[in-house]
């Protein structure tokens, strides 16, 4: 008897230990799945709601965040891009390319700007490449000569922050272009990286939080800018974070190892087979047909980036900078739905790609899609693990095209990539899928032309789908878990695992982050929702925590029980069903219906 009194207490306290949220240290850590790539690095959590960037001074920068703010979109980041450098010639160089001083006329206070930003919530970044022209930088250019660290030293002749006044990388030079000397730093020299860390270093003691990486994508450059975020950024907890390129630089599996990537300078066009205004020869083959492809066609070396983002929008807009309120909504509906959300444009586009800055509809339907997005962290963050823990990214395609994707498994997204188009055909994967924004269910395995008005990206949900959200707030790390809705679509059995962790340190990797089980079975009369005990634990978890059940179904919700106990509040006359739980605890919600 005494033996198996102390078999029964030991699984009790076994169990116990790995449901109790986390103390100073975590005794829980889930195991490593067989499936894991053991190379995809998460970004911050920030990182997944939505992002700017700008070629604006400091008073010009901290203007614009206000504005954004006014107009209630969220913001969770901001970078600077290569006017940071030097403002007031707009970065044509060659001189303060780079000589690790920035511009500090047009920049007079960076920690009161790095500042200004964390006191609200958003991370600062700044843009960067891996190299010293000679011309104007001669101090940088020796120092980093004499110690022998440059991998090479070439005659530049481009124009490209060599004496350049526009963003048109590599139109023809004339006479005053200057034949600048240019050492590219040799990142593969552990001292060589090590100096250069030191030589950016008070850019994050001022305040900045992340780089974006231009020029080049070569894993031992993104290797030495990621690990200074991670080192140096005083908001980083270890998670780094950085913005470079995708044109390259996917050729060894460690590049998922210092995310994220761009898609590049894409053309603001709607595709390369049916152009609508001219580009110059040197702006990459890509506009938004191509970009959905990038993250869809397998075939696409970019489709194996975990976490890849784009200029929403597109980056230029043309020989004589032409923009289309159609163009930017539907881009930006795409966008919403993609690992990693990012507005930039070059300086020369009046709108800056800002909605509000095009027209009235597009401020509102950009607001109403980002106030989604930052709804959906719970989703968009679990899937992020799952991207890590089970090897598939977020985005796959479907059987048969490239220009649809599952955004999760739990949803399908048509993204409409043709100009005037107000419909959509596709072909739907087995099951039944209902309309996100009508509720109409529609059959698997056939295919079906639905309404696509300017409004409206078709996105369908699976029936049977759980999918947890949140409620809005204007940043990441403004918003909290503490309340979840989670709303289900009764028809199929289906399950979801609800992933969290604290966002900014590596703790995840050791295996110490929270997962809630979450199962639906459903038939013809009835729902069981079943939200299991979490599993593990993390820093700052909630020990208890409000559910709102949502339930979409045409049927009459005849009665809702919780753990055997009928419900009778009036909510369930919208179909929503709310109470507080101990995290730790199981919960069983039947529906009749």
């Amino acid at each position: 008897m005494k033996q198996i009194l102390k078999i029964s207490l030991a699984i009790y306290f076994s169990l116990f230990i790995a449901c109790t949220p986390a103390k100073e240290e975590a005794t829980f850590k889930h195991p490593d799945p067989e499936t894991m790539d053991e190379n995809v690095i998460l970004p911050p959590s920030w990182a997944f709601g939505v992002l700017y960037g700008g070629y604006t001074n400091q008073e010009e920068t901290i203007e614009r965040i206000q504005e954004i703010q006014a107009h209630d979109y969220p913001i969770d980041g901001y970078f600077i891009d290569s006017w940071f450098w030097d403002y007031e010639n707009h970065g044509s160089g060659p001189d303060k390319y780079i000589d690790f001083v920035a511009d500090t006329i047009s920049y007079p206070d960076r920690v009161a700007l790095w500042s200004f930003m964390e006191d609200n919530n958003i991370k600062g970044g700044f843009w960067i490449w891996d190299c010293i022209q000679k011309t104007g930088n001669e101090e940088a250019f020796e120092d980093f000569k004499s110690k022998g660290y440059f991998s090479d030293i070439h005659i530049n002749t481009g124009s490209w922050h060599n004496s350049n006044t526009t963003t048109d990388m590599y139109q023809e030079g004339d006479d005053s272009t200057p034949q600048t000397p240019t050492g590219n730093i040799d990142f593969k020299n552990p001292e060589a990286v090590a100096y250069f860390k030191q030589q950016i270093k008070h850019f994050f003691d001022e305040g900045a939080d992340f780089i974006k990486l231009d020029r080049t994508a070569e894993i031992s450059v993104c290797k030495a800018m990621f690990e200074a975020t991670q080192e140096l950024g005083k908001e980083t907890e270890g998670r780094g974070f950085i913005m470079s390129h995708s044109s390259h630089g996917t050729d060894s599996e460690e590049f998922k190892r210092y995310p994220t990537k761009w898609t590049g300078d894409s053309r603001g066009d709607w595709s390369l087979d049916k152009p609508t205004k001219e580009f110059f020869s040197w702006v990459p083959k890509h506009a938004l047909k191509e970009n959905i492809e990038a993250y869809t066609d397998p075939d696409n070396h970019k489709s194996a980036i975990p976490f890849l983002t784009m200029d929403m929008g597109g980056f230029q807009m043309g020989k004589k900078v032409e923009v289309s309120e159609e163009l930017f909504i539907r881009w930006m509906q795409f966008a919403i739905f993609t690992p990693i959300t990012e507005l930039f444009t070059q300086p020369e586009n009046p709108t800056s790609n800002l909605p509000y800055k095009y027209s009235e509809r597009a401020d509102t339907l950009f607001r109403n899609y980002a106030h989604l997005r930052m709804q959906l962290f719970p989703y968009i963050y679990s899937y992020a693990h799952q991207t890590r823990l089970t090897g598939k990214n977020m985005i796959q395609k479907l059987p048969e095209s490239i220009h649809e994707y599952t955004f999760g498994k739990e949803m399908i997204v048509a993204p409409i990539f043709t100009q005037g188009a107000t419909t959509r055909e596709i072909k739907l994967p087995a099951g039944n899928w209902i309309h996100f924004q009508s509720g109409t269910k529609y059959q698997g395995n056939q295919s079906h032309t639905v309404d696509a008005p300017l409004e409206e990206i078709p996105v369908f949900i699976k029936e049977g789908a759980i999918v947890p959200s949140r409620k809005y707030a204007p940043s990441i790390e403004a918003g909290n878990n503490k309340t979840i809705d989670l709303h289900i679509f009764p028809g199929s059995n289906s399950s979801f695992s609800l992933i969290e962790d604290d966002g900014t340190s590596n703790d995840y990797l050791e295996g110490i982050y929270a997962k809630t089980e979450l199962m639906l079975e459903s038939d013809s009369t009835s729902s069981v929702l079943t939200i299991q005990p979490v599993q593990g634990s993390y820093k700052g978890m909630p020990e208890k925590r409000t559910w709102n059940i949502n339930i979409h179904t045409s049927s009459t919700i005849k009665s809702i029980s919780l753990n055997g106990e009928k419900s009778s509040g009036t909510n369930l006359t919208k179909n929503i069903f709310s109470f507080n739980s101990d995290v730790n605890k199981l919960n069983k919600i039947q529906i009749k219906h």
